[in-house]
């Protein structure tokens, strides 16, 4: 799927094929982004507002909830022609191209780095290669995050099924997420699944959260620190 020639019917498209779920992006969206936001206030509580990459950032949908929770975002996409759309939607974020490969920026430039089902996009034979990147950008005590579709859930599997955007997609499980970021170089690697049910309020969010050890959420991410 070439993703500049869909930018402009993007949402259109997910939102169909979210719909059985009764819920929209904005919804699987903003989950992501409470997490982010957590993740960071545990490992780098002395940080106010944190540097972010967000790698494969797309139209920016996540950077106004990040935004919010003080965060200061750079995005970087591959499918370029995408990124005036997000420029027009996130006024205070820097976006920029990349090659895919390498990483625009010098050693040590963030604090966070974050990317939100990216990964299985990229061709396996490359997946170290970029982790490799992210961890290199990353400051001593910076932290990744990277959130994954969970090839272990059904409901997952169906909307990666018909999904025109995950044709070339493939799915990294919990264990292969957790050993990539170790291969990588990341130390205090933890993961945890997400995304139980589609329902909002805080009973769901609090079981969500309990139930993070059991591999079976829609999504999945795993955490790795430079320290």
């Amino acid at each position: 799927m070439d993703f500049n020639e869909s930018k402009s019917v993007y949402r259109e498209r997910i939102e169909e094929t979210l719909a059985f779920s009764g819920k929209g992006l904005d919804h699987f969206t903003r989950v992501k982004a409470r997490y982010l936001r957590d993740i960071a206030r545990q490992e780098l509580p002395q940080l106010h507002h944190p540097r972010l990459l967000d790698v494969g950032c797309g139209h920016g949908y996540i950077h106004p909830d990040l935004s919010r929770y003080g965060f200061d975002i750079v995005g970087v996409e591959v499918a370029t022609e995408v990124l005036p759309i997000a420029r027009n939607a996130n006024a205070e974020v820097n976006y920029l191209g990349f090659d895919g490969t390498t990483l625009p920026f010098a050693d040590g430039s963030f604090d966070v780095v974050t990317a939100i089902c990216v990964m299985h996009h990229v061709p396996p034979d490359q997946w170290l290669g970029l982790a490799k990147e992210m961890r290199r950008i990353l400051r001593a005590g910076g932290i990744a995050a990277i959130f994954e579709h969970n090839p272990y859930n059904p409901a997952t599997r169906y909307v990666v099924a018909h999904s025109e955007f995950d044709d070339d997609a493939v799915l990294l499980s919990p264990p292969t997420l957790s050993r990539l970021l170790r291969d990588a170089g990341f130390s205090r690697v933890k993961a945890r699944s997400i995304l139980f049910t589609p329902f909002e309020g805080r009973v769901f969010d609090v079981l969500d959260r309990y139930l993070g050890w059991l591999p079976l959420g829609a999504q999945h991410y795993a955490v790795g620190t430079t320290r």
